[in-house]
């Protein structure tokens, strides 16, 4: 039981226990954790018209078609990436009209920021690398009684979007891409969403490749930030993927929000340096 103050009452919250069934004892390093990522990121782009990757010697560049940074980019991977190389894939991935962003590993040669500034591109935020792979025994989930969660039901679009649209304020246009069925068919990827009282008030994608589950576009609307549902919907779409194989789950966050993730399990394993196109 959690006790809350808001608008100057105590709200009592009851929590359930989820049980899970117990699937790995050791945590990924950061080598298996990134390949898990990148291999998620990739999965998301199953069954999308006009996606593509492109792979060069310590750089991979990933166009999934859908609307936001998180989902298209390239990626820094080791001290075999050159400067030459990400300014061409850079180019590319301008070239397609969609948000994207470079993410660099510790060990990407500086000069490839050098020469990504040089298009324009600035840095922003490090996004953190963070894994985990404990099971039900190593930890207890808890959700809030007053929440139902569910995995995505076709009738749910609506709700879903509805989320997505006032956590991060994606159009209806952009989210609807988010959802397409026939992407949604491709196996090992699922949408999560939270309601309360039959009000959508969280959602969560999970994408299950090989034995990592990746974790995307956990959003909670404004008004039901707080309370939990963040972190629960993020446990149930983790434990969705264990259920179906993996090993560990891994997700990037940014180090304002860290910290609800340190409170489920995950842990940092390393920082990526971010830079962004302008505007």
């Amino acid at each position: 039981m959690r006790d809350s103050v808001q608008g100057g009452r105590t709200a009592v919250f009851q929590f359930a226990p989820v049980s899970l069934d117990f699937v790995r004892t050791w945590a990924p390093e950061a080598d298996e954790a990134a390949t898990g990522m990148l291999a998620a990121c990739e999965g998301i782009a199953r069954g999308r018209t006009g996606a593509w990757r492109d792979s060069r010697p310590g750089l991979l560049a990933l166009m999934t078609t859908l609307p936001g940074r998180p989902y298209n980019g390239l990626y820094g991977l080791d001290a075999t990436a050159t400067p030459e190389e990400a300014s061409a894939l850079a180019m590319r991935l301008a070239a397609s009209g969609v948000s994207w962003c470079a993410r660099l590993r510790p060990g990407t040669p500086t000069e490839v920021d050098e020469s990504l500034r040089d298009m324009g591109l600035f840095a922003e935020d490090e996004a953190q690398l963070m894994a985990t792979s404990l099971a039900a025994h190593d930890f207890e989930i808890r959700e809030p009684r007053e929440l139902t969660l569910r995995t995505r039901r076709a009738e749910d679009d609506l709700a879903i979007a509805t989320v997505l649209g006032a956590a991060f304020g994606t159009l209806p246009s952009s989210a609807a891409k988010l959802l397409d069925r026939a992407h949604l068919s491709c196996e090992g990827i699922q949408w999560h969403l939270g309601e309360v009282r039959g009000a959508p008030v969280a959602c969560a994608m999970s994408v299950v490749v090989g034995d990592a589950v990746g974790i995307f576009a956990v959003g909670t609307v404004p008004g039901a930030r707080g309370r939990g549902y963040g972190s629960a919907v993020t446990s149930r779409a983790l434990a969705q993927g264990f259920a179906a194989g993996a090993g560990f789950g891994v997700l990037t966050a940014s180090p304002e929000v860290q910290g609800v993730y340190e409170r489920l399990g995950f842990r940092v394993l390393e920082s990526w340096r971010r830079l962004v196109p302008p505007p």
